[in-house]
This record gives structure tokens, sequence and C-alpha cells, in this order.
């Protein structure tokens, strides 16, 4: 009798295998082939839920998209959604940095791939108007853009999730939470 297949629970595991690939080894090193071996699938197998190299990083990305929404959701439920939406991308964990890792690996590949650069205007448009919406919900100070000042604090955590990155003993978690942190009482929300 042929074995029942859970397509679902499949491509599960091809996620996790490809996560645990890019947060090692990063982006260059997702592959069909590595990702077989991760899981102890064939390549015919990975292939047949992913087409190639790209679909392996587009799901790596979104990975990290997703695991930030969840916990920016989880983390503004007793309030603060626009500081929630903000910390989750800020490398102040292992998670968080080897979320950043895969960001930023990707960002660099998308400067040159129109199609991946596409995967990545989506993210930051989506980031942008939640934070933008929730700035509004916050009650930002009349005479304040909220897209203006929502693009201004993404900028923020990009920076400061640079510079966490390379120099991680200057720029530490508590370092990152306070500078952001200032920015949003400048701006009475948070």
């Amino acid at each position: 009798m042929p074995r029942i297949v859970d397509h679902e629970e499949r491509r599960a595991e091809v996620a996790a295998a490809v996560w645990r690939i890019v947060s090692r080894d990063g982006l260059e090193a997702a592959t069909v082939r590595r990702v077989a071996a991760e899981t102890g699938m064939s390549t015919s197998v990975v292939s047949h839920y992913f087409a190639g190299k790209d679909d392996l990083l587009r799901l790596a990305f979104r990975i990290v998209v997703d695991r930030g929404r969840d916990r920016a959701i989880a983390d503004s439920a007793g309030g603060g959604r626009t500081r929630a939406l903000l910390v989750t991308a800020l490398p102040v964990d292992t998670e968080r940095r080897a979320e950043a890792r895969v960001w930023f690996a990707f960002l660099g590949l998308a400067v040159s791939r129109p199609d991946l650069a596409r995967d990545q205007r989506r993210a930051y448009t989506a980031w942008r108007r939640a934070v933008a919406a929730a700035l509004r919900a916050e009650g930002l100070p009349e005479g304040r853009d909220a897209q203006t000042e929502a693009a201004g604090l993404i900028a923020l955590v990009d920076g400061l999730t640079v510079q966490a990155t390379f120099a991680p003993d200057r720029m530490t978690a508590a370092r990152q939470l306070a500078l952001l942190d200032e920015r949003l009482a400048e701006l009475g929300v948070g």
C-alpha cells in the first residue's frame, strides 16, 4: 500500500531545513541539494515543492517576515503596537540576530535581482503601512505625517540593526532599545 504523504508537513520540514541552513551557513548555502541532505529527502522531492534556489531564498525571507509579524502581534497585545512593530526587527536576541542576517543577505541579493527586489519592496511597504497605522492609532501629534515618521523609524531600526550586526559590543540590545524608545518618546507614542 503506498504511503500517504502530507504535503503541508513536507513543506514545513523543508522550510525548517531551509531556516537551519540559512541561519547557520547563509543564504548562499540554501541549495536544493543541501536542503535535501538536511531533510533526508531526495533532491527530486525537494524540487517537487520548490522550483529551485530562488524559491528557497524566498521561503527563508518569508519566514523572517512571518516571524516578525507574529512576534509583533503577540508583543503588542498589551498596547504599544508601534514599538512592537519596530522592536521585532532589532537583533536583541539570538533568534532576531539570525533573522537580521537573513534579511540583510536577502537585501543584498535583491539589489541586483528584480524579482527578489519586488519581494523586499512588498515587505518594506507592508511594514511601513503597519507602523504608520499604529502611529495614527496611538495619537501621533498633529502636524506629523504618519507615513514620513514610519519611514524614519524603519530607517532608524535598519541602521541600528546594521550597527548591532557588525559591532554588537557597542550596539547592545539595551542600547538599541534605548535609542528606539528615545525617538518614540520624542514622537509621543510607543
